[in-house]
């Protein structure tokens, strides 16, 4: 089973830009999108032209052109349920969060807060991420079902995660108490699938700023995770950055399991 997940930074915008010839090539069972700003009625044309190989559930901002994600799910799959939010109106009128159920697993599409430069959201943006984790270690004991929990969670982990640490000790996104979330949900028994297949590895990102040619010369940020229990490690076949994949200031990351 192949998922996929990508912050598009606007769902109209990146499918002019070769967002189609993408998921046709790889042809991903699960896709999660963040940031899609749209709604259904904005993009009924490209659902429609997309429905002979997937349905797609969105779950809006209400504010419009903000935020929101969605799930791309295969035809030929039949998830138990779709979900949207946590419940919280502060948290769902952003769409920030939507997850399926199927047989064997339990996924999670998440955009996590970005805490702002002035830092006005990072409580907001915590708060968010730990009751997100709380939901999916409830959904792991009430199903026994494993849980990933993949998207744009606007954090780089380690020094490692960026290209700038430094000079980034004080920027939202690599904030001591930002990392120490992260730490909380490695500790609490989520594993960051890619880093645990690749430790070590430099020069691995997933954002880049527009500004000063960043992307090309690769001066960038790993923010998009999956995080997965432990016990679906031993069935991983891949999980792999995208990153000539252009469309966005992200690329999409995918992850293979048996």
């Amino acid at each position: 089973m192949i998922f996929t997940s990508w912050n598009v930074n606007g769902l109209r915008s990146v499918a002019t830009k070769g967002f189609e010839i993408w998921f046709r090539k790889n042809l991903p069972d699960v896709i999660a999108l963040q940031e899609i700003k749209a709604t259904e009625s904005d993009v009924e044309a490209l659902i429609l032209s997309w429905s002979d190989v997937y349905n797609v559930h969105l779950f809006p901002a209400v504010k419009k052109g903000y935020s929101g994600t969605a799930l791309l799910i295969k035809k030929t799959l039949n998830p138990m349920y779709i979900k949207r939010g946590l419940g919280i109106p502060e948290y769902d009128n952003e769409g920030r969060l939507i997850y399926a159920e199927f047989e064997n697993v339990i996924f999670i599409n998440g955009y996590f807060p970005n805490g702002q430069r002035d830092h006005g959201r990072v409580d907001f943006k915590l708060d968010f991420s730990r009751r997100v984790v709380a939901l999916a270690h409830e959904l792991h004991q009430k199903t026994k079902k494993e849980i990933i929990i993949a998207g744009d969670v606007n954090t780089a982990h380690c020094e490692i995660d960026l290209a700038n640490p430094k000079a980034n000790s004080k920027t939202t996104g690599f904030l001591p108490n930002e990392r120490a979330f992260v730490d909380e949900m490695v500790a609490g028994g989520l594993t960051d699938v890619f880093r645990h297949f690749h430790q070590g590895l430099p020069d691995q990102y997933t954002w880049w700023t527009y500004r000063g040619d960043c992307r090309e010369r690769n001066i960038g940020w790993r923010l998009d995770y999956f995080f997965a229990t432990k016990e679906l490690l031993s069935k991983v076949k891949k999980v792999e950055h995208h990153h000539k994949v252009l469309g966005s200031d992200h690329c999409p990351i995918l992850l293979e399991i048996n």
